[in-house]
């Protein structure tokens, strides 16, 4: 009868201290601005604290007019956890985007960038990025970084929130 009383005891403060711990969502619903695309919005997995997967669709502005886009991305998370979600803020973003529109030539870009997320509280918050993207055949732009190599800036401002 002692050692029933002492493991629902143990089984009693357990429960308890498991309920009070907040979970974090690993969805994310996005929105925002950005390079490549003019305006996306999406959804991302963060499937372990150092590793998340996102899909995203948008515009995107060209000389031509408007493209529809099709993004998929990894981001790589580094550094410390945020003493309040847990998790890794700073991150390694690769990624591609798809342009269903465009000539053979130009269909695919791939993305480069170093970012942070800044939470808001545990569910909402800002992702902010910045680096380089590869369009091939794109030395007309005025906006090419270096004409060689076809590389553009990369820069994205996303909300994120959970539900």
């Amino acid at each position: 009868m002692k050692y029933l009383m002492v493991i629902i005891t143990f089984l009693f403060f357990n429960f308890n201290v498991c309920a009070q711990i907040e979970r974090v969502s690993k969805t994310r619903f996005v929105i925002g601005p950005s390079l490549p695309e003019l305006l996306h919005a999406g959804v991302t997995y963060r499937i372990a604290n150092a590793s998340q997967l996102g899909l995203n669709v948008g515009a995107s502005p060209d000389i031509e007019g408007v493209w529809p886009a099709i993004s998929i991305e990894h981001r790589l998370y580094v550094g410390e956890d945020h003493k309040r979600s847990n998790q890794k803020t700073w991150f390694f973003r690769q990624g591609t985007t798809f342009y269903p529109s465009a000539e053979t030539s130009r269909k695919f870009t791939l993305t480069l960038t170093v970012g942070k997320d800044i939470l808001f509280n545990k569910k909402n918050g800002i992702t902010i990025d910045a680096g380089v993207y590869y369009l091939p055949h794109s030395e007309r732009s005025s906006l090419i970084l270096v004409k060689s190599l076809n590389l553009l800036p990369a820069l994205r401002f996303e909300f994120y929130f959970s539900l």
